[in-house]
């Protein structure tokens, strides 16, 4: 008997399951019928890289962090070991703008606060009632109540209010595209929560991690710990989609209604129509969402309530010599106190190897998410003259670049809202009463590379657990 599946959304997280559900039937002779249903014309979602005049350009994310092993793991199943690449060794250090220059982010800060006090006095872009205050942090009474808060809340409670809008917005908003006064403290730094709570402070907790050897020594996020693939991230999708040559992948096939029954009815908008015994939904919460709202109306309106933003990347490649700043780092972050257009920026050619021809630069900015919105709704002529102001103005490049690219992503971030983990835990009780539907994708619990891997590698097993009990109890 062949069990038919039917995965809907085609990016890292659909692939994820798709693959992952081809090896366990492989290992576990379980016959499954598995289709992969994309509703645009190309595979791989956010993940996307183009070659243009020897450049190697990444639209959406460039890398993911080594020390969450699934993404690597994969990567390793599919042959791609040798591929593998990590940060170039010089320059492994992050820029924050202060009153409109760049400044060195201190060798051993993690994130939001230093692992070593040594790093709190070297840091440029804080008064020294600023530091003093972080310095007083252990001494802040841990909160006992365990409910969510804001990440805004939290920062403004251990380290003070010039943390917050000097480091930890523009470290931890940058990653979501977030305000921090809406992020969900439990849904994006969990660590820090649990630094408080086992510690007491966040700074002794870090020394903790430090003397186990946990920390690293660049500064700002952790760049050792960041790894690609030297042909770039859509080597990842090409390989997932060549490894698993028994699914049906269908692209241009937008689902536009589902219906519960002894099996899955899946209704296309050309007006085929599937049916399957179980059921992914890949999608973005409020894609899911519109599928749900005739089956389990409660957890369709727990999901339609995470809200989105829109982003964009521009690429921009320049002649090194027509680049004064020395770009001795990976990249920035721009505190939105700067009131600046972009979010930030990244060396794209001095993060990784490979990227850009010799004598040449590449450089990627971010633009968008919940605090830049009038920016992302720019055209692509207008945002590229904002970017090359802010450029200028940053990194003194007053060259025309020898070419640049825009590429959109509408609502592609998910905003983890305070109770986010809350809502999703509730969506997902409402739909226990469907033993073989299933959700996953960057919209619940992790927004990375590895993350969405994990989710989706997880509901694939539980999907494969569930089928093969039935077939077993059929026999």
């Amino acid at each position: 008997m062949t069990v038919r599946v039917v995965v809907i959304g085609g990016g890292i997280s659909g692939l994820a399951v798709a693959h992952r559900l081809t090896e366990l039937s492989r290992q576990r002779q379980l016959s499954l019928s598995v289709t992969l249903l994309e509703a645009s014309d190309r595979f791989g979602g956010v993940i996307e890289t183009q070659r243009a005049h020897g450049f190697l350009l990444e639209s959406g994310p460039d890398a993911f962090l080594a020390e969450k092993p699934w993404a690597e793991a994969l990567c390793r199943r599919l042959g791609l070991a040798e591929e593998l690449i990590d940060t170039q060794p010089a320059h492994r250090r992050s820029f924050l703008v202060a009153n409109g220059r760049l400044v060195p982010v201190p060798s051993g800060w993690y994130l939001v606060a230093p692992a070593r006090l040594a790093a709190l006095w070297q840091a440029p872009m804080l008064s020294w009632s600023g530091k003093l205050r972080i310095a007083l942090e252990p001494l802040i009474p841990p909160r006992r109540d365990r409910a969510d808060e804001s990440v805004a809340s939290f920062l403004r409670r251990r380290f003070g209010r010039e943390a917050l809008i000097r480091i930890g917005q523009p470290m931890v908003g940058g990653i979501y595209t977030a305000d921090v006064e809406q992020l969900s403290l439990r849904a994006a730094l969990p660590a820090l929560a649990e630094m408080e709570r086992t510690h007491g402070s966040v700074l002794r907790g870090l020394r903790a991690r430090t003397s186990n050897g946990a920390t690293a020594e660049a500064s700002g996020p952790r760049y050792r710990l960041f790894v690609t693939l030297r042909g770039g991230l859509q080597t990842l999708v090409d390989a997932l989609i060549q490894r698993m040559p028994e699914v049906a992948l269908r692209s241009r096939a937008r689902v536009t209604h589902l219906a519960a029954g002894p099996a899955w009815t899946i209704a296309l908008q050309d007006g085929q129509s599937l049916q399957a015994e179980a059921v992914c939904l890949a999608l973005p919460a409020d894609r899911a969402a519109a599928l749900l709202g005739s089956i389990s109306p409660s957890a369709a309106k727990e999901l339609a309530a995470i809200p989105y933003e829109s982003v964009a990347t521009v690429n921009l490649a320049f002649r090194r010599a027509d680049v004064p700043h020395a770009l001795d780092g990976f990249g920035l972050v721009v505190p939105a106190v700067e009131r600046r257009g972009i979010v930030g920026c990244t060396f794209s050619s001095v993060k990784f190897s490979g990227r850009a021809p010799e004598g040449s630069v590449l450089l990627r900015a971010f633009v968008g998410g919940a605090l830049h919105r009038a920016m992302v709704e720019l055209d692509d002529a207008g945002m590229q003259r904002m970017v090359r102001r802010e450029l200028r103005e940053l990194l003194g490049i007053e060259a025309e670049p020898q070419f640049s690219s825009v590429r959109r992503f509408p609502r592609a971030m998910p905003q983890y809202h305070v109770g986010h983990l809350s809502r999703v835990e509730a969506a997902e009780a409402k739909l226990r009463r469907y033993p073989t539907l299933f959700l996953t994708g960057n919209g619940y619990r992790g927004i990375g590379i590895p993350d969405c891997i994990a989710q989706a590698e997880s509901a694939a097993q539980r999907m494969f657990d569930q089928l093969a009990a039935g077939a077993s109890h059929g026999r």
